[in-house]
């Protein structure tokens, strides 16, 4: 089955929407048994990605360019607009690590909307998903909660030699040693709607992020933590949020998350900036019990494509799991 609107599209998986939700609460179900072995590996519940919070801060600001162009105005968002904001930055993770361990990086942002309600960003640290859609990335989760021997032999057996190649790579570039967190730029990877505008990938970028006070030992399992509140001893740490718009399905595919939105065919635009003020206090305790999903987020920003839809059903039970545990 498909969705359009306008020149663009969903195609939801099985056929239709309803088939797609039936496949999409077995991959939540799979899911868990993948949160379930990560808790058995950490001594204790954690969610099934991104467990460690390495930064959280409650008291940032988004606020949004004066010369917002008036086709990206959607719902809050518009011109001069600013906003309350939570930050969640994580290692990616499944299993607590240390902040010098190779890995994706993600930032989360949980907006406070005008009538009390909350608007969710997610983003990782790199621009693409490993994977093409929901079926594969629950199958790689469970390849890689299990023996680390045997993960390329199970890939290649459920994917083919090419899909193994493109994911392995993706995987290996994705995961690597981070300088500092202040530093990253962050990707939806996924589309959401925005608004009248249609679909859009969305992306923070650093800002002239001032100087750590002193440099903190590379191997010190809280690094990143350490070097985030060091930098902001010292001045604010900004981030710009763009948008990349979509332009067609050729070259900005809304279903296949593997596929990066050149800039080249759809450029960067300028929407936000993100204010993280210079003394802002270390809340990791409190923002790490905090649940954040694509799918808080009121109608007009709805997020677009399988993996994205799939988020709805798996954040809300993985939520549920550690919660519980």
């Amino acid at each position: 089955m498909v969705a359009e609107t306008g020149h663009w599209r969903e195609i939801y998986e099985g056929g239709s929407a309803e088939a797609e939700q039936r496949r999409f609460q077995e991959y939540a179900r799979r899911m868990l048994a993948v949160q379930a072995a990560h808790a058995r590996a950490a001594g204790g519940p954690h969610r099934t990605l991104h467990a460690k919070t390495v930064v959280g801060v409650t008291g940032a600001e988004l606020a949004f360019a004066e010369d917002l162009p008036a086709a990206l105005h959607a719902g809050a968002f518009r011109a001069g607009a600013r906003f309350a904001t939570t930050v969640r930055l994580s290692n990616a993770s499944g299993v607590p690590r240390s902040d010098a361990e190779p890995d994706l990086r993600g930032a989360a942002l949980k907006l406070t909307l005008p009538d009390g309600g909350a608007h969710d960003l997610l983003m990782t640290s790199y621009p693409v998903s490993h994977v093409r859609n929901a079926a594969q990335f629950v199958t790689v989760a469970e390849i890689g909660a299990r023996s680390r021997a045997l993960a390329v032999p199970r890939m290649l057996a459920a994917f083919g030699p090419a899909e193994t190649l493109r994911i392995a790579g993706n995987l290996r570039r994705a995961a690597r040693r981070c300088e500092s967190l202040a530093l990253e730029s962050y990707w939806s990877r996924g589309a959401i709607r925005w608004g009248a505008a249609g679909p859009v990938r969305f992306r923070l970028s650093p800002l002239d992020p001032p100087a750590p006070a002193a440099a903190v030992p590379a191997g010190d399992p809280d690094r990143l933590r350490r070097d985030f509140h060091a930098r902001l001893a010292r001045g604010p740490v900004r981030f710009a949020l763009h948008v990349q718009r979509f332009v067609a399905e050729a070259v900005t595919p809304i279903e296949d998350g593997a596929v990066e939105w050149a800039e080249r065919d759809s450029g960067w635009i300028p929407v936000a900036v993100l204010t993280v003020p210079r003394g802002t206090p270390a809340a990791e305790s409190e923002v790490d019990g905090l649940a954040f999903g694509p799918w808080h987020a009121p109608e007009e920003f709805r997020p677009l494509g399988n993996l994205n839809r799939a988020r709805r059903a798996v954040y809300a039970a993985s939520a549920a799991g550690w919660r519980r545990g």
